[in-house]
């Protein structure tokens, strides 16, 4: 009887804490729901789907952006590797510099100009890359090669690649193999980097290695009138068109620089051989108002 009036308070006790403890944890209770379960799970699946959409909206318009992007690498890539390839070859020839071409077979000599005839066609015909590589091949047999350094010299140059111009020339003059094309062509270069003074050092050196060429003598004289120099130009000019006295391009350089100076003398004497050679009249008209315009100034103070 005492056990019963004890049982029937713990019985009760311990439904109470039974349904507190079920009333605190009734979420988690309700996904043991099998029918809970299965609907948790199929939200958790449309979720998973509606963000898998999203992410190939996002791919899809994306993915021409990084497809440009793998391009530019690949061709950026494959420019640095030619570029890097080049210039290991150019290492690899400067250090190595081997026989002298006399020593070479007749054979591998006639291949050399065989192919320096090749590369010089290329060239005329502006097939630059044909052309590097017909002279690269003559210097993988003689690494001493002077005409194919000033080829690859001259491709560089007409392609704006300076530094491997600039390096070229340079090369040949440490060879002792220079002449006048090479130290033109490091005047050319130092002209577009602004460089004065060594382009005019370069280019009164391709004189000295040249003296009897007109077209050296013009070069310098054009490159003092680009500076407004046209007192410096004058002995340049004028030694131009007494070197090749029918060429109307140097006798009217002459007559420019004349005309700069003031001299109504060399003037008119140069403007009297122009009329006889020059083929463009609209330019012989020019020249003939600027001689008798200089004239009648010279008259003017005279009197």
């Amino acid at each position: 009887m005492i056990l019963s009036f004890i049982a029937f308070p713990i019985a009760g006790a311990s439904l109470i804490i039974a349904a507190v403890l079920v009333a605190r944890h009734w979420k988690e209770l309700r996904l043991l729901n099998p029918l809970s379960i299965k609907e948790e799970r199929e939200r958790q699946q449309r979720d998973t789907l509606i963000q898998r959409r999203f992410e190939r909206l996002h791919a899809d318009k994306i993915k021409p952006f990084q497809r440009l992007v793998e391009r530019l690498k690949q061709a950026a890539r494959k420019q640095y590797h030619r570029a890097y390839e080049r210039l290991q070859a150019f290492e690899a020839l400067y250090k190595n510099i081997k026989q002298p071409f006399s020593a070479i077979a007749p054979s591998t000599r006639d291949r050399i100009q065989t192919l320096l005839r090749d590369a010089r066609s290329l060239m005329r015909d502006l097939k630059w890359a044909d052309a590097e590589r017909r002279y690269l091949e003559v210097l993988s047999i003689d690494t001493r090669q002077a005409e194919a350094y000033r080829g690859l010299g001259e491709i560089y140059l007409k392609q704006k690649l300076y530094p491997q111009a600039k390096e070229t020339f340079e090369f040949l003059i440490k060879m002792k193999e220079a002449d006048d094309g090479t130290y033109a062509g490091l005047a050319d270069i130092a002209e577009e980097l602004d460089q004065v003074e060594e382009a005019e050092d370069m280019r009164l050196k391709a004189v000295e290695h040249s003296p009897r060429q007109a077209y050296r003598h013009a070069q310098l004289a054009e490159f003092y009138l680009e500076q407004g120099e046209p007192a410096k130009a004058w002995p340049s000019a004028k030694r131009a068109s007494d070197l090749e006295p029918m060429s109307a391009k140097y006798l009217e350089c002459s007559l420019e620089v004349a005309v700069l100076l003031k001299d109504r003398k060399e003037a008119r004497q140069r403007y009297d051989r122009l009329r006889l050679l020059a083929e463009d009249r609209t330019k012989f008209q020019s020249w003939k108002e600027k001689v008798e315009t200089l004239e009648a100034k010279g008259s003017a103070l005279a009197k």
